[in-house]
This record gives C-alpha cells, sequence and structure tokens, in this order.
C-alpha cells in the first residue's frame, strides 16, 4: 500500500516538473517570436545560415530549430504528461482535485463579452487574443522599421522603375507573408482531432474549431494583403507579369498565385452562412487545403516547413490515424426508433478505448455516402459497460433522413437480419470530467442538445451508485422543445434502473420547456406513459421488439444478433498514448531520413532549386508518416486486433437487461418526464430558473452551467450567467462557470 501511494506522489511529482517545463518551453517560444524582428536576432540568423550552410538542411534547418522545434518539444512534453497522468486513479474526485479543477476552470469559464464577432468569449480568451494581436502588431512594427530605414538607404542602388514607396510596399509583403506562415504553424493545431497539446489543455475539439474560425479568418487576411502588396507594387512598376514568374533559384510566384487563389476559395465558402446553408460545398472546397500546402511550399521553398513545420506534420499525422481507424467498418448491434424520429445507435467498443460523459465520434454510413462524416455525441456513461458505445440521431439533413430509412426498415418485421455498417472516428472530447468538479449543475439543453446531458444524467447516476465522494448533489436539468412528442428522449434515461435510491442522493429538478403547443392540445402527450404491452419474436438472425400501448415510448427496437461484434478501432489519437507517442516518433524520424536522403541525391547533381526544395519537404513528410509511422500503426492495429472482440453473449445480456429496464420503467412510472414540470406553449425564463437553482445554496458555491443548443440560447445562457455573477450579494455568493458543449463547425 505504502509502494502504491508512493508510486502516486511521484508521478504527480511528475506531473506537475512536466507542466511547468511546458511552461517554460511555451514562453521561450514567445520570447524567440517577439525577438525576431529586433537587430540582434537578425544578425545572428545571418550567422547562423552561414555557418550551417553546408549542412543537409542548412537554411532552413535554423528557422526549423527556432519556429518548429518548441512545439515539437511541447508535443514530447505532452505524451510524457499524458502518459504519467494515464497511471492516476481518476475514478474518485477528492476535495483537493475538485479544488484544483475550480480553479483551472474558473478564469476559463466567466463569459465577459457575450455579443461579438467572436461569438461568446472567456476572460481567458479575451487575454490571449489581446496577447496574440499585440505580439503580431510588435513583430510587423519592428519589421517595418527595420525595412524602410534600410529601404531610404538603398533607393539610390534599385531599379529605374522602382519607387520608394514601392520598394517599402514590396517589404511589407515579405515580412507579412513570413508572420502569415508562423501563424499557419497555430492554424492547423485546432482541427488535429487527436493532438496531444490539446487533450493536456483540456480542450476538445468541437471547442477548438472556433479558434481555428478566428486564425483562419486572420492567416488568409495576411495572405491576401501579403498579395496585395506585391501585385500594388508591381502594377506601380509596370511588370504585373511578374505574377506568373517561376524562377528556380528564387521565389516561385505563380505557385503562391495558386495557393493564394485556392486559401480565398476555402475562405469565402466557410462563412457562416455558407458552412450552415450549403455546408457540402464548405466541406468539398475545405479539401483543397491539399493543393494550398504543395502550392505554398513550391512557392517558397523548403522555408514554409521551416516556419510552418510542426503544424502541418501534426495535423498530416492526425489526419492519417484518422485514416486508419475509418477502415474498420463496424457492424451496428441494436437500434431504437422514437415515434418522434429520433433513433438510438448501439455500436460494439473494445474495453481499453476510453471516453468521457461528453465525448462525440464522427459517423460514416458507406452506403450513403463515403466521404461525409457527422459528429454526434455519445449518450452512455462509460459506466454503463464495457462493451457498448450509444449514440443518438435526429432526422434533420438528407444524410440523416437516409440512415432513418435505413432504420426504419431495419425494425420491420423481416424473414432476413438487418445490417447496418458504419465507420467511425473517435471518440473525442474533453480529458477530464470537468462537471464532476461543481457542487451544482445546470444543464440547459435545446432540441436534440439534450443528447451530451442524457450521458452526464446516466454518468452521475453511476457513480452515486458506486458512492463515490464529492460528487455534485444537486442538478437543474432545462430543456426547450418545439413539440412535445420530442420528450420521449427522456424515456430512454431510467434512474431507478441505474441508482435504485437516487432521489436520496441527487437531488434532481427537471424542467421542460414545449414552445410550438398550446396547453388545452398537448396536455395529454406531457402524461408520462404507464403501461405497455410488448411482445418479442425471435426470428433468423434478430430479435425484434415491440411495444405497443396508447403512448409509447419505444415504437421498436432491433437486436442484430448476427452482428460479427467487431467494436470500433482502438486507433485514435485519444487511444493508448504510448502507441500515439511511437508513431510519432517514428513519422519524424521518417521524415529527416527521407529528407535526408533526397538531398543527398540531387545535391550530387548541382544547385537545388527553391521549388524542388519545397516539394522534397512535402514528399518527405508524407512518407515519414505513411511509410515509418504506418509502419509502427499497423503494429499498433495487430495488437488491438488480438484483443477478444465483444463476447455474444455478454453483449446480448447487456442488450436484455437495457431493454427491460426501459419496459420496467414505462411499467413503474420511472420517469423524468412530469405534467408539473411540463411548461406548454412557454420559453423558458433563464434568469428566474437559475435564481431558484441557487435558493437551496448555502455560502460560497462554484455551479457549473453547461449549454447545448442553438447561438441564441448559448448567448443567452452566457447573459445571464455574466449578469448573476457581477450581482450576487452576501448570502448567496455563486459563481456561475459557464460550459458551451455545442457542436459547430
Amino acid at each position: 500500500m505504502q509502494k502504491v501511494q508512493m508510486a502516486k506522489k511521484v508521478n504527480l511529482t511528475g506531473t506537475r516538473l512536466i507542466c511547468l517545463t511546458m511552461c517554460f518551453v511555451f514562453g521561450c517560444w514567445i520570447v524567440t517570436l517577439a525577438a525576431f524582428p529586433t537587430t540582434h536576432m537578425l544578425n545572428y540568423l545571418n550567422t547562423s545560415v552561414l555557418m550551417n550552410k553546408s549542412t543537409s538542411f542548412g537554411f532552413s534547418g535554423v528557422f526549423s530549430a527556432l519556429l518548429a522545434g518548441p512545439l515539437l518539444l511541447l508535443v514530447a512534453l505532452a505524451l510524457i504528461y499524458l502518459q504519467l497522468s494515464a497511471t492516476n486513479d481518476t475514478s474518485k474526485v477528492g476535495d483537493k482535485k475538485k479544488e484544483r479543477g475550480r480553479r483551472r476552470v474558473l478564469f476559463g469559464t466567466n463569459p465577459i463579452v457575450v455579443r461579438s464577432w467572436f461569438g461568446v468569449l472567456s476572460s481567458a480568451e479575451v487575454l490571449w487574443i489581446v496577447a496574440f494581436i499585440a505580439i503580431v502588431i510588435w513583430m510587423l512594427a519592428n519589421y517595418m522599421i527595420h525595412d524602410f530605414d534600410e529601404a531610404n538607404r538603398t533607393i539610390s542602388i534599385s531599379k529605374p522603375s522602382e519607387t520608394l514607396w514601392g520598394k517599402k510596399l514590396k517589404k511589407t509583403g515579405f515580412r507579412l507573408g513570413f508572420i502569415g506562415l508562423v501563424c499557419l504553424n497555430l492554424l492547423f493545431l485546432p482541427v488535429s482531432r487527436g493532438s496531444v497539446i490539446l487533450r493536456v489543455l483540456d480542450i476538445p475539439f468541437e471547442h477548438a474549431i472556433k479558434y481555428h474560425v478566428w486564425l483562419g479568418n486572420f492567416v488568409m487576411t495576411i495572405f491576401t494583403l501579403h498579395g496585395l502588396s506585391y501585385c500594388i507594387a508591381w502594377f506601380s512598376e509596370g511588370c504585373l507579369i511578374k505574377l506568373l514568374d517561376w524562377k528556380p533559384y528564387k521565389v516561385a510566384n505563380f505557385p503562391g498565385l495558386i495557393a493564394l487563389l485556392t486559401g480565398v476559395t476555402m475562405w469565402s465558402t466557410s462563412i457562416q452562412w455558407v458552412r450552415r446553408k450549403r455546408f457540402e460545398l464548405f466541406f468539398y472546397t475545405h479539401q483543397l487545403y491539399i493543393l494550398f500546402i504543395i502550392c505554398m511550399a513550391l512557392h517558397v521553398g523548403d522555408f514554409t516547413f521551416s516556419a510552418a513545420f510542426s503544424g502541418i506534420f501534426l495535423f498530416a499525422f492526425d489526419r492519417f490515424l484518422r485514416f486508419c481507424q475509418s477502415r474498420s467498418t463496424v457492424e451496428v448491434l441494436s437500434t431504437k426508433l422514437l415515434p418522434c424520429g429520433v433513433f438510438e445507435l448501439v455500436l460494439a467498443k473494445p474495453q481499453g478505448l476510453k471516453y468521457h460523459a461528453l465525448s462525440f465520434v464522427f459517423l460514416n454510413v458507406p452506403r450513403i455516402s463515403s466521404l461525409q462524416w457527422h459528429p454526434y455525441s455519445v449518450t452512455s456513461s462509460p459506466h454503463d459497460g464495457n462493451d457498448q458505445l450509444k449514440i443518438l440521431v435526429k432526422p434533420y439533413g438528407d444524410w440523416s433522413l437516409k440512415l432513418q430509412d435505413m432504420v426504419s426498415q431495419a425494425v420491420k418485421p423481416m424473414p432476413c437480419p438487418f445490417s447496418i455498417n458504419v465507420a467511425v472516428e473517435g471518440p473525442y472530447g474533453h480529458e477530464s470530467d470537468y462537471f464532476l468538479w461543481y457542487e451544482s449543475l445546470i444543464l440547459v439543453a435545446g432540441g436534440i442538445g439534450i443528447t451530451p446531458f442524457i450521458a452526464i444524467l446516466r454518468d452521475l447516476l453511476h457513480r452515486h451508485q458506486r458512492q463515490q465522494p464529492n460528487l455534485p448533489r444537486d442538478l437543474t436539468l432545462i430543456w426547450a422543445v418545439k413539440k412535445s412528442k420530442e420528450l420521449q428522449i427522456l424515456d430512454l434515461v431510467s434512474p431507478s434502473s441505474i441508482c435504485p435510491d437516487y432521489d436520496m442522493k441527487l437531488n434532481l429538478n427537471v424542467q421542460l420547456f414545449v414552445t410550438q403547443e398550446e396547453e388545452e392540445a398537448e396536455a395529454a402527450e406531457a402524461e408520462p406513459v404507464i403501461s405497455h404491452e410488448y411482445r418479442i419474436t425471435q426470428t433468423s438472425g434478430f430479435k425484434d421488439v415491440q411495444y405497443s400501448s396508447k403512448k409509447s415510448c419505444i415504437l421498436s427496437s432491433l437486436y442484430n444478433l448476427e452482428a460479427s461484434k467487431k467494436p470500433v478501432s482502438n486507433l485514435v489519437g485519444t487511444g493508448s498514448v504510448f502507441w500515439v507517442g511511437l508513431s510519432l516518433i517514428a513519422s519524424f524520424i521518417g521524415y529527416i531520413i527521407v529528407r535526408s536522403f533526397l538531398d543527398h541525391c540531387y545535391n550530387s547533381h548541382g544547385r537545388v532549386s527553391w521549388s524542388l526544395q519545397g516539394f522534397f519537404s512535402v514528399v518527405s513528410l508524407v512518407l515519414g508518416i505513411v511509410v515509418f509511422g504506418g509502419t509502427v500503426i499497423a503494429l499498433w492495429k495487430r495488437s488491438d486486433d488480438q484483443i477478444k472482440v465483444v463476447d455474444s453473449e455478454s453483449t446480448q445480456r447487456l442488450i436484455d437487461v437495457d431493454d427491460d429496464s426501459t419496459i420496467l420503467a414505462n411499467e413503474c412510472g420511472d420517469h423524468l418526464v412530469f405534467p408539473s414540470d411540463t411548461h406548454i406553449g412557454q420559453r423558458p425564463n433563464l434568469k428566474e430558473l437559475f435564481e431558484m437553482s441557487t435558493k437551496q445554496q448555502r455560502g460560497s458555491v462554484s455551479m457549473g452551467v453547461l449549454v447545448c443548443g442553438p447561438e441564441s440560447l448559448e448567448t443567452s445562457v452566457a447573459e445571464v450567467c455574466r449578469s448573476l455573477n457581477s450581482n450576487h450579494d452576501k448570502t448567496h455568493q455563486v459563481q456561475f462557470n459557464y460550459h458551451s458543449v455545442s457542436f459547430d463547425l
């Protein structure tokens, strides 16, 4: 016992040291960027380039060490941190851990800007935005001071057609291009779904995507100004034809023009209106990023990868790992179809695949489209069982409507078994169950936004049943829907079947609002279902359970007994830290080997053009990841395949237990939907409901507020949190911590 406690203390000390080291490395990287435009750094760079000119990587090697090196070092430290954290016991949440968690999220969960172009901003996000803009302005200002002074001194030896202001404009364009490349390093990090850096920061992909949008707008603005600066200067000199230049040993302008046009195309189709109304147009044009990277490399040679190598490398590795995971299709074990059209899919999950109550997966159905992937929240709790993973799907667009048709056809009685094969990427999400850090929780959902909160309800009930300490004792669920039939989704949660005495352990307050129906016409629909008739019919290969009653909770369920029970693949960036780290190291070593080999082969034939060097960088990166990293991933997959697939009998028992608990809940009246808590034809008064939830609180209380729904709902919740945080009195010192769980691509 003492050895175990000592090992935990060593791991805790190690994680703290790693955190301090990561902060130090990040600080050094920021200082390096700030010092780049200074005279001393420029002189140092010139000296270093001359000293390393004869080496394999030469000019690009110096910049790679200064710009890409710190981020790669942060990745290595993050892997060590995650490995040490994985050995700690995270099943229980102690007082000290909860207090550290509250302090950690307090700065990032206080909304101070609500209605802005950026959306809802916390204190931490405002600070980072200000710091980022300050560094960019500092770099550009110092570059302009240095370059303008040099232009004034060298104008006498310039070309006859070149003017002073034209020369300054081209210098400014050059510096804008360099700053854009540095920011390009950061642009790809938020869209690396399994990024170890995001995992250490506990920033899930659905939150990080907005940072990618911000950086994308900024980077494309910088690159557009970069291109316009040269176009205006060349037009004034009468040599706009230089846009088509492709000189071997200088910057190739024509590939740069293609890269800029490609970037502008992606930029123009990524505005919010296009993403929501024409998502496929946005999705397919965004695949032009491959052409963008290749043309950028041809434009400025391997200098692209010296300034933006780490971001592109990490994204390419994550994309290849996602490709490997998605090659394995999974057969749906069972499905439930509700009268409101929402249906549940149950997938097999290997025991080694970890996820949290707020995790999500990307789903692809090859029979519908091999290219379209859609994100869905996981509605099951990790404590529901080691062999299953559940998601809820609400038909909305063409893709989900086609999937609904497949489910509807499957649940009809037929003489042959149904088969729905899907490909899965994930699960992704938070690295920790942060909602456990609060004494009280308020969950605000709109429409199908209830799905992640179903997982939280199940998770809390399981934890209370296991008598884990320091769990939230008060939970308020506020759910607004358009039609009362959508309330049937909550019937999928059977509190008593998970925790029989849950009402003594968890103060659960459910407030439901039906916004587009009148009370007289729909009051009966809000009554809980108290009786069902059901029959079980066994046929060849599938088990069909049909419920029939006046107001049935479940229209039909279908269990595929002949499914292969092949689980979701473990090949995911949020999976084994050991295999992810080994694959990353192999990919990086492979890049160095391939690049050195290509340089050695072509340097023997003479000087290599800039564009060819850039092409070598792209080829080396791809081969390093696919060949060297792919070899390690193949070994990972082989070890994963040796894990026993989900046992058919145990899976069937879990399915039967889940089905029986739903039937028992319906017969015994174990519901979360009651007429007294259902408000027909009303919208929730969030401020009033929030204040009611604080009446029973005493002293200083930290309350977690989680919202999942449309943007207008997020804004309203953030405004209420900000208002109450600024107006709380001495008797009710309640801090409302805002968390958005919504997913918006």
